[in-house]
């Protein structure tokens, strides 16, 4: 901006120092943030956007502050409009909020405060969990179980393998692994559940002889090379492994301490019915019958059929018994581990609710960002030909040729888009501060405590 907020509001931090407690930096209207939260705020900020501040001299602070009273104008706005009444904002805030309670109800029921592994431990971790052995394998992923078994039959008449990736493979594979489908090297025991079994054994240099399919879809794979992978080289990362295991083995036995406590029973004929549905089918017939019941609680099909709706979860047709299992004894689960936080008072915890209602905020601010965007409108064909007539220079290659309009017209258009964007935000900042002029009280004292 090219006008400071910290001037804008200079003269009102005149007279201030009557009521102004040190530990406050900063009043907007009846929201108070004190050292400890300017200093988080502003330390986010210098993470993005304001990285160019190196020092927090007065200056630095300064700046950071005129960041900080931008954003919670901002906030203040978003919320004046009612953007957090917004349902995809009131989801992503309930997802934080539940990943939040959960994390702490690990951290302090479920997991250790440290955990130390002996040489013995890690060797046989290593072995155990396919560590010890190497891959380099070349690979077409495609979205069919018909294609791969001709990409299969088109290997076997001799085609070579690189000239059917283009054709065959799916764009993202492409984009990731390269024209020549070489995946790089991987430990066993990093790949694919259904892969491991088939780089395990197979002859080096063959095709393996049928699809697999994954989640990046079905695979037509050759083996490059396997190696041993020595284990006093990678042992700082296999200890880092063991750890995550370790934590991870506890959280799921904590969480079936949980499922028993809370008496989960899954109802087995909803549960068929719902495995059962036809592919396009969201939606369930049958009524309110629970699938999953639990003291305190229960979990309906069409719950899980509303998260299929929004894309958050696989359609029951694409699963089997087992994963669809899996997936809603999961979602169930969750819910339980917010309930047993919420119980242990974990929700009144401050950090928790500092942490979500920044996220909340951060959502706000984009929320209100793209709907000033969405009033920019259109930029004309006239205003990008226009800025390419005006600034040919910049087209102009070394060798003195021009860049045709044609080449660059859609990028040029992009620029003066983010351009419109950020003028219309700088316009609205701009109205903001005179609205809400005088509710800002900014208080030096306790900005000059901030970062010491």
């Amino acid at each position: 901006m090219k006008h400071s907020l910290v001037s804008t509001f200079a003269l009102l931090v005149l007279g201030s120092a009557a009521w102004c407690a040190e530990e406050m930096v900063l009043r907007i209207g009846d929201k108070s943030i004190s050292v400890e939260e300017f200093e988080k705020t502003a330390q986010k900020l210098r993470e993005t956007g304001y990285s160019h501040v190196e020092e927090l001299d007065q200056q630095g602070k300064q700046e950071l502050l005129d960041g900080v009273i931008a954003r919670e104008l901002l906030i203040a706005e978003a919320l004046r409009r009612g953007y957090d009444r917004d349902s995809a904002i009131a989801q992503a805030v309930a997802k934080s909020e539940r990943r939040a309670l959960m994390n702490k109800l690990y951290e302090e029921e479920a997991v250790q405060a440290s955990y130390a592994f002996s040489d013995a431990d890690l060797r046989a971790f290593f072995a155990q969990q396919q560590y010890d052995v190497e891959v380099l394998s070349q690979h077409i992923v495609c979205a069919t179980k018909e294609e791969a078994r001709l990409v299969l039959e088109l290997l076997e008449e001799g085609t070579p393998f690189e000239s059917l990736i283009r054709p065959y493979s799916l764009p993202n594979i492409q984009q990731r692994f390269g024209p020549g489908g070489w995946v790089g090297w991987f430990k066993i025991g990093e790949v694919y559940e259904g892969l491991k079994v088939p780089l395990s054994t197979m002859p080096i240099g063959s095709v393996y002889p049928d699809p697999v399919q994954t989640l990046s879809g079905y695979h037509v794979f050759r083996l490059g090379e396997r190696r041993p992978v020595d284990f006093a080289a990678v042992r700082e990362w296999v200890e880092k492994q063991a750890l995550v295991q370790s934590r991870a083995d506890d959280m799921e036995r904590y969480v079936g301490t949980l499922r028993e406590r809370y008496q989960l029973v899954l109802d087995a004929e909803v549960f068929a019915a719902l495995l059962a549905l036809p592919p396009q089918s969201t939606q369930w017939d049958r009524g309110d019958s629970p699938l999953l019941t639990w003291r305190g609680g229960q979990f309906i099909a069409q719950e899980y059929l509303t998260l299929v709706e929004q894309g958050r979860a696989p359609h029951p047709a694409e699963l089997d018994s087992a994963r669809l299992y899996k997936a809603v004894d999961n979602l169930a689960g969750k819910q339980i581990m917010v309930a047993e936080a919420r119980k242990l008072g974990i929700a009144d915890d401050a950090d928790i609710r500092a942490n979500v209602e920044r996220e909340r905020d951060a959502l706000l601010i984009k929320r209100l960002y793209q709907a000033e965007a969405e009033r920019v409108g259109e930029i004309a064909d006239e205003a990008v030909r226009a800025f390419y007539d005006q600034h040919i220079d910049q087209f102009t290659r070394t060798d003195g040729r021009v860049v045709d309009f044609a080449f660059v017209r859609e990028s040029v258009r992009a620029a003066l888009r983010v351009q419109a964007e950020t003028e219309a935000m700088d316009a609205l900042l701009a109205e903001l501060r005179e609205a809400y002029a005088g509710q800002v009280q900014v208080f030096p004292v306790a900005l000059e405590k901030a970062f010491q």
